[in-house]
């Protein structure tokens, strides 16, 4: 660092700003403020610390080593502010402020979205954003405060916490199981088609299970990267699908399928940046979350016993 100049250390504000979104028009948007006063405040941090602190991509702005020996200092600094302005406040002042949340498809769309309803009446003050996506959540983004998804990190700047269990299971629609053979036993699913996702698309490691439900000489009827148009092409009869429980179990138009035999577990884990933990309205969300998912989504059920 520079001798002749002092580190403002609200500039801390913009680089992390600037780091989590990777765009000026978006950190700006972030924070209240233009996009060139984001990009003037990094530039005074760069002066201050004698060094680049990002790269200009075709993309946006991407850390550079100095930025990212920076960034846990940076996120440490942010989270002690948080901290003590938290319990220096009033504490009849409403919490409020922007919560970015990322969840996978089928479960941010039917369980987190309802969950953000009664969060919502008991906490006005906070801004809520939910994205869904099928794809691995980026380490180094900072695109998110909370993640729900079915992949647990092994990043030392993510906090990860298991929600819950749920199944996997085999769904045909009624028509569909009147029309062809019976399904007995998993080698019966050899003369039937199946709906799954488009496997070269499939990002999580955790989905990519249909090996274990049937062989490689397999049909597939319909392939989709969208959860939501398997569930549709299952219930208009294309095939037979494998589905999230707590989606299929409540569509009549669908019934289980194999349910003595075939029952994949999988695990929802919340993900949080270890330099938002202690923000308020953070751990608000989170903990929200937390028993929203314990109280309404069932433990998933061992296979049955008998005929399927």
């Amino acid at each position: 660092m520079h001798s002749d100049v002092k580190v403002n250390l609200d500039d801390v504000r913009y680089f992390l700003a600037l780091a989590r979104h990777g765009r000026l028009v978006a950190a700006g948007e972030r924070l209240g403020v233009e996009h060139t006063t984001v990009s003037r405040r990094v530039a005074a941090l760069e002066k201050a610390l004698g060094h680049r602190l990002f790269d200009r991509t075709r993309t946006g702005w991407d850390l550079s080593d100095a930025g990212r020996r920076l960034m846990p200092h940076a996120e440490r600094i942010e989270a002690e502010a948080l901290l003590a302005f938290s319990e220096a406040r009033d504490e009849n002042r409403p919490v409020s402020g922007l919560v970015r949340i990322v969840a996978t498809d089928a479960a941010g769309s039917v369980i987190v979205a309802p969950a953000l309803a009664p969060l919502h009446r008991r906490h006005p003050g906070i801004d809520l954003e939910l994205m869904t996506t099928s794809a691995l959540i980026s380490h180094q983004s900072g695109q998110f405060d909370v993640a729900v998804t079915l992949h647990r990190p092994e990043h030392p700047r993510l906090r990860a916490r298991a929600l819950g269990e749920y199944a996997l299971r085999l769904y045909a629609s009624p028509a569909y199981l009147e029309r062809h053979a019976p399904i007995r036993v998993a080698a019966d699913l050899r003369e039937h088609e199946l709906v799954w996702y488009i496997e070269s698309l499939l990002d999580l490691p955790e989905l990519r299970v249909i090996d274990q439900v049937v062989s490689e000489a397999a049909s597939f009827a319909f392939r989709s990267s969208n959860v939501f148009a398997q569930l549709e092409a299952v219930a208009a009869g294309m095939g037979v699908g494998l589905l999230p429980s707590f989606l299929a179990d409540g569509d009549p138009r669908v019934v289980p399928v194999l349910t003595h035999e075939i029952a994949i577990t999988r695990t929802f884990w919340m993900i949080v940046p270890s330099g938002l933990v202690n923000v308020e309205r953070v751990r608000i969300v989170c903990e929200h979350l937390a028993r929203w998912f314990e109280d309404t989504v069932p433990a998933p059920r061992p296979p049955q016993g008998g005929a399927g």
